[in-house]
């Protein structure tokens, strides 16, 4: 069981290969748009309808009462987010990690995307 294909926003600074998480997306067969910075991921989710928000960062940011998950929430009401966790186990990550549908580790693979996409989310929606 393969998931359907989905338009999916990236806000992964600290990947080194953005368009390798693009690809790798694509192979999976899904369409996939990277943002380097939070407002950049706000502005996208004005102007496109992404079923999937796949971001590393999530937590309160300098001058804003709510989670950056709860900015793209009200951004993007029923789009999926998914959590990208890092090696470490901060609590601090860990809160904002709780908030998203989803979560993956990094760094991110095929085999971990499929299983997500596939799995985790399956009944994200209905």
């Amino acid at each position: 069981m393969t998931s359907p294909r989905k338009t999916i926003l990236v806000l992964y600074p600290a990947a080194p290969d953005a368009a390798g998480l693009r690809r790798l997306l694509g192979e999976l067969g899904h369409i996939a748009v990277t943002a380097d910075a939070p407002l950049a991921a706000l502005k996208a989710l004005g102007t496109v309808r992404f079923d999937i928000i796949l971001t590393s960062m999530g937590a309160a940011r300098a001058g804003k009462p709510s989670s950056f998950v709860q900015e793209l929430r009200s951004a993007a009401p029923g789009s999926a987010v998914v959590g990208i966790r890092g090696q470490g186990g901060e609590a601090a990550n860990d809160a904002w990690l709780g908030e998203c549908d989803a979560t993956v580790p990094a760094p991110l693979s095929p085999s971990r995307m499929q299983w997500v996409l596939d799995f985790e989310l399956r009944y994200f929606g209905s």
